[in-house]
């Protein structure tokens, strides 16, 4: 028999039933009435073909068939008070997981900290689970998915739900006591002379569009994905860059950063699919961070 085949009203009696001692007194406990119960554990007792109570005792007390049903009545109402519990939790905020995927610096250095420290201040029950995944995958990631949102640079939004989380730049990385360290902005001639270390980043087509619109070919020496790295080569003087001005740390030592001219926006922004959201932890966190984006207007 699986549980499918086993009334749990008349498991619920027979546990009552050994505690009580009493047919009548567990017909009252369930509210309905004493032949009802009688006539129920007889049905199944016929079906199974087995003795659920021991007649004729007083008390009454129950078989070891008995016993079991009225053990798997006590953990069925276990299970159901724990996922009453937890939809009660789900529906106060008092729980639940976020799985938001993230594109690497920009988000990490300056976007996600305040985000979360705000959101976790409110919801403090709800885990945000950071995936990260280069920014050309984000996109078909979200989309399948795979995250229940992604904080994205430019996306192609044509079927995305966003939010907008801030305004980004590119800027120039020069070593500090390179010839452009001075200057107020530089230009794609400025850097088309010397090495130059291109982003594996998702900024990097709007570098190279940036380059191309000047009509400067770029002398490309390295191509590099980690911040760090690209840092470290500008500063030892192997080449110059352009990265996001967001993905920057605070303070890089040894490079100077300089504004392009004509510059170069880019936005960032919190996406989602347009379906439904997979879970009440989700929406929150979609509905706290347009509330947050709407407040610093």
């Amino acid at each position: 028999m699986n549980s499918q085949d086993i009334p749990l009203v008349v498991a619920r009696a027979l546990r009552l039933i050994a505690e009580t001692g009493s047919v009548s007194d567990a017909a009252r406990a369930l509210g309905v009435t004493q032949p009802a119960v009688s006539k129920s554990i007889a049905q199944l007792e016929k079906r199974f073909g087995v003795a659920f109570l021991v007649r004729g005792s007083r008390p009454l007390t129950l078989t070891d068939e008995g016993s079991a049903l009225a053990q798997y009545a006590q953990q069925a109402d276990l299970l159901q008070d724990k996922a009453l519990r937890h939809l009660e939790d789900v529906r106060k905020n008092r729980t639940g997981t976020v799985r938001l995927g993230s594109f690497g610096s920009s988000a990490s250095f300056h976007i996600l900290p305040k985000l979360l420290e705000s959101f976790a201040r409110k919801f403090p029950g709800i885990a945000v689970e950071i995936l990260e995944f280069p920014d050309e995958e984000l996109q078909a990631v979200l989309r399948e998915g795979g995250v229940d949102a992604a904080i994205l640079a430019d996306p192609d939004v044509e079927d995305l739900e966003i939010v907008p989380l801030a305004a980004d730049q590119l800027v120039a990385l020069v070593p500090d006591h390179h010839k452009l360290a001075d200057k107020v902005a530089v230009q794609a001639a400025d850097l088309g002379v010397d090495p130059f270390i291109l982003t594996k980043g998702g900024s990097a087509p709007l570098v190279e569009k940036w380059f191309a619109v000047a009509g400067i070919a770029l002398h490309i020496s390295h191509t590099i994905l980690q911040v760090n790295s690209i840092l470290a080569l500008v500063k030892a003087g192997l080449g110059n860059s352009i990265i996001a001005e967001l993905a920057l740390p605070e303070h890089p030592v040894g490079v100077r950063v300089l504004p392009l001219s004509p510059s170069a926006p880019r936005s960032i922004v919190l996406a989602r699919r347009e379906t439904a959201p997979r879970s009440k932890a989700a929406q929150s966190f979609w509905q706290f961070c347009e509330s947050q984006t709407l407040a610093s207007r």
